[in-house]
């Protein structure tokens, strides 16, 4: 029974370790030591296996249950990231002083040369029935002189927004624009708009009057991992797979676009930290929260997910791979009413729609 207690006793200190390394983890640039960089994919595992641990040991020895309690309550925080407790003690309030949405819309499905014109329909419905105020879309497609595929005009006509801060982060033959695009009810006062470096990603900021208050609104954009259908299809047989070659390949990938958005993280933030207006942002981190990326962007802010979502709150289901990486992070003068995910079939990302009151 002893080497027993001793067996358990130690693996459970190796699982606490492990489980302190991936707090730790988020504040530690994968730039700088790609080594924990997946420890949060095992997050849930090991706060799973800590709370078994401290049961046992309220069984077998109750003094040891304090190494795995004491671990995973030094991480509430992390916990809440991927079940909010406040959606137990509070609902959703259906009356907001004004609403945000954030939507990845896949260029409206230009590309699918079949359905294109059905799935952009489907989508400009989907924003028109949730009527936002503000509206920030990633990966959005428009081109002024294609009268046959007109995308950004009747979002505005039909939630009746009158100002559009729009900027290509590529461009294609034929007029063809690809990036970000910021619509807003009430009136933009100023742009900025900033492109990364070998990339077709980034992000904007619009300075928007709200009643009496500015705001800066930045719609963000960060590097896609960048995997193709192959990638996928092997992750889903990974289990089955013996080729290790492509596996590393698929690995190699994920954690070069890690360092990527770490980078690109962190000039968001900088552009954040240089605002005297209160923020709001909104936009694909292409990230989980339990990563470097939405720590640095996150910082000093709040997630709407975490103040009124409701578990699971994935944003992106693909290849049996489901994910939150699209978000919307709020000042705290302003109070979250409301947080919905609007599961459709048209784009590869839900959007995100919240409602805020000035707090």
């Amino acid at each position: 029974m002893k080497t027993i207690r001793i067996i358990l006793l130690t693996v459970n200190i190796i699982v606490a370790i492990l489980l302190v390394l991936t707090y730790f983890s988020v504040y530690i640039s994968p730039e700088k030591t790609i080594a924990v960089a997946l420890l949060p994919f095992i997050y849930v595992g090991l706060t799973v296996l800590n709370l078994f641990f401290a049961i046992i040991w309220l069984i077998l020895k109750w003094k040891y249950s304090f190494i795995s309690f004491v671990t995973v309550l030094a991480g509430i925080k992390f916990i809440s990231l991927v079940f909010p407790f406040s959606t137990l003690f509070s609902t959703s309030d259906t009356s907001a002083d004004f609403k945000i949405m954030s939507y990845n819309v896949m260029v409206f499905g230009f590309y699918n040369w079949d359905n294109n014109q059905q799935i952009k329909n489907n989508i400009i419905s989907s924003i028109e029935h949730e009527n936002p105020d503000i509206l920030c879309l990633q990966e959005a497609y428009w081109n002024n002189s294609n009268q046959n595929f007109i995308t950004l005009s009747p979002i505005m006509q039909k939630i009746g927004a009158e100002d559009i801060h729009q900027v290509a982060m590529a461009t294609a033959v034929g007029g063809q624009n690809f990036g970000l695009v910021t619509i807003s009810k009430f009136p933009i006062i100023n742009e900025y708009a900033k492109k990364f470096d070998q990339s077709f990603n980034g992000y904007i900021y619009s300075d928007i009057v709200i009643n009496s208050d500015t705001v800066r609104v930045f719609n963000v954009h960060l590097q896609s991992i960048q995997l193709n259908q192959n990638d996928y299809t092997l992750i889903e047989e990974f289990a089955e797979s013996d080729d290790n070659t492509k596996i590393k390949i698929v690995l190699k990938k994920y954690l070069s676009s890690l360092k990527t958005r770490a980078h690109q993280a962190e000039m968001v933030r900088s552009s954040i930290d240089s605002c005297s207006y209160p923020v709001f942002v909104c936009g694909d981190f292409n990230d989980g929260p339990l990563t470097y990326t939405y720590f640095t962007v996150a910082k000093g802010l709040k997630d709407t997910y975490v103040s009124k979502g409701k578990y699971p709150g994935y944003t992106w289901d693909n290849f049996n791979i489901k994910q939150r990486i699209d978000y919307i992070l709020f000042d705290k003068k302003f109070d979250c009413v409301s947080h919905e995910i609007i599961k459709t079939s048209d784009s590869d990302h839900f959007a995100i729609v919240a409602g805020f009151n000035n707090d």
